[in-house]
């Protein structure tokens, strides 16, 4: 009854507004009851989502989509679960095809069809009823939280089964609305997703939700480089993992892409760019494999499509990944921005950059109500008609542009394209303007800057040119205290990021956030920045420098969380010695620093710096010291980060006895590797280990082997 009742009633307000005009519509709204709260949906079923890239982003179904029949499964025990109330975390890297993912199962449900890629195939099949139950069509999409008032958690009454999608859910932890519902009070100026998902399980646990299902399906990006322990994902942290209704204790990883997979999308590719052009190259499965590799270590379906768009025009196969960005960036401007309006209208790609950096919070222009933007789908009428009639008061209209995405070509925009003169032109933004643009935007809307700016770090901080014109520049010494603590959080995770041929790089960031400050609120993010130049400069062999700045970390205090900091700093000197064969010092801090260390969450760094001096050791031949040094990381405890680092040690080990052509010891490390747990991690050591074994022996170890064998001949030399 309720599903009919809210059918009629959309439908009764749709006809008023299409036959009556808005403003008896308006009225007649007045005289009806006002309709029950409701979490504000997308759906894009229509496939009219607009905006820059759109054939490249998730809603422009320009291929069809590869979903593993796994996860097809997990999703359907995560619906079908009985509890009333449940959430799950995908996480997977950009462009993995998170959101496509999430926008089929949305689709399955509310169609009843489900599609996914099996054997090679693209299969469809019904999607199965839950049993007993005589209703099965579900309200399914992704919630938009800036429309949402906080309000809503607190009155909702679902009418049928709901699956709510929370994308780029670490940016929707900060996302702001613009106007409060009456009543609410200043403190949820900002969402957060932990207190709404405990808010909805006590309500479900009351019987609130009724005979209703209700499904909270959250995507985030992966951050490997952060570390498990350290992910953009602070509220997930807070959340009751053994709580009702969590559906996995942990993250699950979107399953990849497999090569015929890869090779399904790049084939719809072809046929769509074969609509303009003709003579569009095949997809030779071999090269294209080969040269998606070369471009992109994971093999994104993002990278996929763009490898096809650029062979589609240029045949150069050394072609990097900012080339071919630029190439897509070209190609918008001539098919898209230019035919709409761009040319000689420079404020609307500051207004585009703006809608970039905020993720659409804002980004607008004024234009005339007939300029060729008005229809040209990259935005909509923010005020005034926008009709492009050029009539009336209302010629004169603010016109909102949408993002550009998917995010790593919006934030390739921004960091290089927008101010490429070879590009747009006269349009193009040169730094100083783009500084500007950039301070007003933190200004605004820190923390949607901050998650835009940390997205860059992942993405692009291997080529970190940009991060002087586009971030250091930016003069923020004068914001408020909150704007300037977004930015270190940001600089902080940027410094996690570099590698050891950012040591200028890493210095550079560090000096400007001590510029910004040194108010007890910033000592966290300084003390963090500090411990990723620690890193970097023991990479790179500045090992001085690295103790150095390990030494000034004192400065920040004696709390808990800052002297974790510092231990683990520590741990990367101790890295750095044990490579560079400087054992004593190596010995002598871990002594000083480590040793009595028995804080759980300390543990993985002394069992890092003892596997670093074990190797240092057994590089230097003193294999009695390496083992003595393997053995003490059995008291290091047993979480999974300890298990999965004395499982890499057990394979280093393994190798050096075995070169030594001891392999009766060898045998006896590799027997102890499995007890080590099951992940997936250390299954793949195991099997890292075995292969050793294997190609040292000639045979196949096996367990309980004591005998000591020469090596094949093959092995020798």
């Amino acid at each position: 009854m309720g599903i009919a009742v809210e059918i009629a009633s959309e439908w009764i307000n749709n006809l008023a507004g299409r036959f009556l005009g808005p403003d008896i519509a308006a009225r007649l709204r007045k005289i009806l009851p006002p309709p029950p709260p409701e979490p504000y949906l997308r759906y894009f079923a229509g496939d009219t989502e607009t905006g820059l890239f759109r054939a490249l982003h998730f809603t422009g179904r320009a291929t069809r989509h590869v979903m593993a029949e796994s996860l097809w499964r997990d999703f359907e025990a995560f619906y079908r679960a009985p509890e009333t109330l449940s959430w799950w975390l995908v996480t997977g890297g950009a462009g993995t095809g998170k959101s496509r993912t999430a926008l089929e199962l949305c689709k399955a449900l509310r169609t009843g069809r489900v599609a996914f890629f099996h054997a090679g195939k693209f299969r469809t099949s019904e999607v199965e009823p839950i049993a007993g139950e005589d209703y099965s069509v579900w309200r399914a999409g992704f919630l938009d939280l800036a429309n949402t008032p906080f309000s809503v958690w607190t009155a909702w009454r679902p009418r049928r089964h709901t699956l709510l999608v929370i994308d780029n859910a670490a940016c929707n932890y900060n996302a702001r609305f613009g106007e409060k519902a009456d009543g609410e009070d200043a403190r949820h100026n900002r969402y957060n997703i932990a207190e709404i998902i405990e808010l909805l399980a006590a309500r479900a646990a009351a019987g609130e939700f009724g005979q209703f299902r209700v499904r909270l399906l959250l995507l985030e990006r992966d951050d490997k480089a952060l570390g498990a322990e350290k992910w953009r994902l602070d509220w997930y942290e807070k959340l009751p993992k053994d709580a009702p209704g969590c559906f996995r204790a942990g993250p699950t990883p979107l399953p990849a892409t497999t090569p015929e997979g890869l090779l399904a999308i790049a084939g719809d590719m072809r046929k769509a760019i074969k609509q303009y052009k003709p003579d569009a190259p095949y997809v030779v499965p071999g090269d294209f494999l080969d040269r998606l590799r070369a471009l992109d270590g994971e093999s994104r379906p993002l990278y996929a499509m763009l490898l096809v768009a650029y062979t589609a025009e240029n045949n150069h196969p050394e072609a990097t990944r900012n080339e071919i960005l630029d190439f897509v960036l070209r190609e918008e401007y001539e098919s898209v921005l230019r035919p709409a309006g761009l040319k000689g209208t420079p404020q609307v790609l500051k207004a585009l950059v703006v809608s970039t950096l905020t993720g659409g919070k804002v980004g607008a222009c004024k234009l005339d109500g007939a300029h060729a933007l008005w229809r040209s789908g990259l935005g909509f009428a923010a005020e005034g008609d926008g009709d492009g009639d050029g009539g009336g008061d209302k010629d004169n209209s603010m016109f909102r542009l949408h993002p550009a995405e998917p995010g790593i070509l919006g934030e390739y925009l921004v960091l290089y394209g927008a101010g490429r003169d070879d590009i747009f032109s006269s349009e193009y933004i040169g730094d100083g303007n783009m500084c500007a643009l950039i301070h007003k935007a933190w200004e605004v809307f820190p923390a949607e800057v901050f998650d835009f700016f940390d997205r860059c770090g992942q993405d692009f901080s291997s080529s970190p040119e940009w991060i002087a014109p586009r971030f250091l520049d930016v003069p923020l010494a004068g914001t408020n205290v909150s704007v300037r603590l977004w930015y270190m959080r940001a600089a902080a995770n940027l410094m996690a990021r570099l590698d050891a041929k950012g040591v200028d790089v890493a210095r550079a960031v560090l000096a400007g956030m001590n510029r910004l400050g040194e108010t007890g609120l910033f000592r966290r993010e300084r003390a963090r920045a500090a411990l990723g130049l620690t890193r970097v400069c023991a990479e790179a062999g500045l090992l001085d420098e690295a103790h150095m700045v390990f030494m000034d970390m004192r400065a920040f205090g004696e709390s808990k969380e800052i002297r974790a900091l510092r231990l683990e700093a520590s741990g990367h000197i101790i890295e750095g010695l044990g490579r560079a064969g400087e054992l004593v010092k190596a010995r002598v801090l871990y002594e000083s620093v480590l040793a009595g260390e028995s804080a759980p969450e300390i543990q993985p760094i002394r069992a890092a710096a003892l596997a670093a001096m074990m190797n240092g050791h057994g590089k230097a031949g003193e294999l009695a010291e390496a083992r003595a040094l393997f053995d003490g990381m059995a008291g290091c405890g047993a979480s999974m980060a300890v298990r999965v680092q004395r499982a890499q040690a057990s394979v280093g080990l393994i190798v050096l006895y075995a070169k030594a052509n001891l392999l009766a010891e060898a045998c006896a490390v590799f027997e102890g590797v499995r007890a080590l747990g099951d992940e997936p991690e250390i299954r793949e050591l195991y099997r890292r280990a075995r292969r050793f074994l294997r190609f040292f022996t000639g045979k196949e170890p096996v367990k309980g082997a004591t005998k000591q064998e020469s090596p094949p001949a093959s092995a020798m030399g």
